[in-house]
């Protein structure tokens, strides 16, 4: 049996349906395996970056891992970006790149470069993947190949990558004698689920008077949503998101009050800040959620913090008072149990006040529907979310048009929203959309992008032509940077570089884009005509580019602003005291903890 066709059938058997690839002389072994695979199939993308990040977006959506193929040298140094991203968002995703034969490279030697396009990926990817390698004996293709599947879904999951050399490829194999690989104990990250420290977290949530749940991403990723609504529904406690946890309870769920963070929702902000337990479940707590100033975070309660990252645990900004070192659902079965009839602490006083704080404080204020000449995003992802379907997928881009969906996207429970959190990579938003909608067919994928990161992998749009994927494309249009304009306009006094049309950046017509590659295209240009024509794409059964038309100075808010020092430093204000600030006096009425803009992390 030829190699290459062993890796096909191996990869058809992990349940994956389609490959995401760019050809080229190095990989074409594989990729013609590929191809006459009866239960496999393949997507050209226009870009190998724009593989990566489908096949990354196939694995959250499934079923099976997502895998890209891309050939050596540019190929395989393309597949980078979506590979950091996969491993910052901790997707299990299995990249294959081909390479020159064997005796064309450099070995041991300190030559740079012997054959063409020789490039070491696997020592350039070492240090985001959880395991890469260079497959150098045929007969042990099953081994690295459990390998590699094994590491990318044990403990923190992430990206692996195995690099085939063409010799490699085309060698002849006897299935039958191949071994296979067998994790010992030591292998991986193990689960843990530490029972001592779970009874200490038990105690602080019988006395809490003020908690607060903080859902994270890793909830998701441990595939246990479904169980973390039933530790919610058990507790009874307010419950607040970090953006990759988002899409785990509804926004009209009664517990739940917002995300948080540098950009989140004023209530949910309050909310943490004033709590004395917050238990973080899957959640980094990283910069965004908690600011560069961890010390001012949730500083007068008790962390309880849940993590399969054991690293993450120790070395985390945020220190935790409980660490518990386990996988999410692990910890959530093991734990429901004893919840059934705990005594807790009386907090009603405490979730009104939740609840008033979410009412008080939306983030599409009435003012915004007063726009007569644009469209203010905010009135137009509230309205959006009205318009959505409760099992649809939502893929943001990034920039500032995510910020506008954490904010203001109303998500419905069984819905998907995500993006590429992590690495944050501008251009996801369209390749990402490819993957869940070759992933699945039981949803409606609608990708939101703004027109910087429209324009980075906008060879795309012939990728979803070709295969007549009904994307919903909306590009939320101020025709700038947005977030770096703002941020020009806060530290710079408005001296925009590289950001808007005077300094360097345009963008094309995007109607007259989309029309050239033969999807269907409009525009939305206020908000008279807003709802009946996202309900008209909505309702379409093909691809629809809708381009959104924004104010170029339309702010992000809330928003948190730095505190520039004497020394000239500047430090992060603690997160419940956003950009544009309240009163003094309402600000103050909203703190039960002491208010504080003095803390320095350093």
């Amino acid at each position: 049996m030829k190699l290459s066709d062993y890796v096909a059938d191996y990869i058809a058997n992990l349940g994956t349906k389609k490959v995401f690839l760019v050809t080229g002389g190095a990989c074409v072994h594989l990729v013609n395996s590929i191809s006459k695979h009866e239960k496999l199939g393949y997507v050209c993308m226009q870009h190998e970056q724009s593989a990566a990040m489908a096949a990354e977006a196939y694995s959250r959506v499934g079923p099976g891992i997502g895998v890209a193929v891309a050939t050596s040298g540019p190929g395989a140094t393309n597949f980078i970006t979506g590979i950091c991203g996969a491993w910052f968002d901790s997707i299990p995703t299995l990249f294959i790149t081909g390479n020159v034969n064997m005796h064309e490279m450099k070995g041991m030697t300190k030559l740079r470069q012997v054959g063409f396009q020789e490039t070491d990926i696997v020592n350039i990817v070492s240090s985001v993947t959880k395991f890469s390698h260079t497959v150098t004996d045929p007969e042990k293709i099953k081994y690295y190949l459990d390998k590699a599947i094994f590491m990318a879904n044990s403990g923190r999951p992430g990206p692996v990558l195995l690099d085939l050399p063409m010799n490699i490829q085309h060698a002849e194999i006897d299935p039958e004698k191949l071994i296979g690989f067998v994790p010992d104990k030591n292998t991986g990250d193990e689960k843990i689920g530490d029972g001592k420290m779970i009874k200490k977290a038990l105690q602080l949530i019988k006395s809490a008077k003020r908690p607060v749940i903080l859902a994270g991403g890793g909830i998701r990723i441990s595939e246990a949503a479904e169980e973390f609504r039933e530790f919610v529904k058990y507790l009874g406690f307010p419950v607040v998101c970090s953006w990759s946890g988002i899409d785990v309870l509804g926004y009209d769920n009664p517990l739940f009050i917002g995300q948080i963070g540098v950009y989140g929702n004023r209530g949910a902000n309050f909310l943490i800040q004033n709590a004395d337990l917050v238990i973080s479940i899957g959640s980094r707590l990283d910069t965004r959620q908690v600011s560069g100033n961890a010390k001012s975070f949730a500083r007068a309660a008790k962390k309880i913090i849940v993590d399969i990252d054991a690293q993450q645990l120790k070395d985390g900004r945020v220190r935790p008072d409980i660490a518990i070192h386990s996988d999410v659902k692990q910890f959530l079965l093991t734990t429901m149990p004893h919840l059934k009839n705990l005594k807790k602490e009386d907090i009603a006083p405490w979730l009104t006040k939740a609840l008033e704080w979410k009412r008080k404080y939306p983030t599409c204020l009435p003012e915004y529907r007063k726009e007569k000449k644009f469209v203010n995003p905010y009135v137009f992802f509230k309205t959006l979310s009205e318009e959505l379907r409760p099992d649809d997928i939502i893929i943001s881009d990034i920039g500032g048009v995510l910020v506008w969906v954490m904010q203001s996207l109303e998500i419905k429970e069984g819905q998907r929203l995500f993006s590429s959190m992590g690495h944050a990579a501008m251009g996801y938003g369209l390749p990402a959309g490819i993957g869940a909608a070759l992933a699945t067919k039981k949803s409606r994928i609608i990708c939101i992008v703004g027109d910087g990161g429209m324009q980075m992998n906008i060879q795309e749009l012939q990728t979803i032509f070709h295969h007549k994927l009904p994307l919903k494309i909306f590009i939320v249009n101020n025709n700038c940077y947005g977030i770096v304009r703002q941020y020009e306009d806060s530290y710079f006094n408005g001296e925009h570089e590289g950001t808007v049309q005077d300094s360097g950046y345009t963008a094309p017509d995007f109607v007259m884009v989309g029309k050239s590659y033969k999807i269907p295209s409009s525009r939305i240009l206020n908000h008279s005509n807003m709802r009946s024509e996202i309900r008209r794409a909505l309702g379409t059964k093909g691809a629809e580019i809708i381009d959104v038309i924004v104010r170029e100075d339309q702010k992000l808010i809330p928003k948190l602003e730095a505190k520039r020092m004497k020394n000239g430093r500047y430090i992060s204000k603690p997160i419940e005291d956003q950009w544009p600030y309240l009163s003094r006096k309402e600000f103050t009425a909203n703190m039960i903890i002491p208010p504080t803009d003095e803390i320095d992390d350093e």
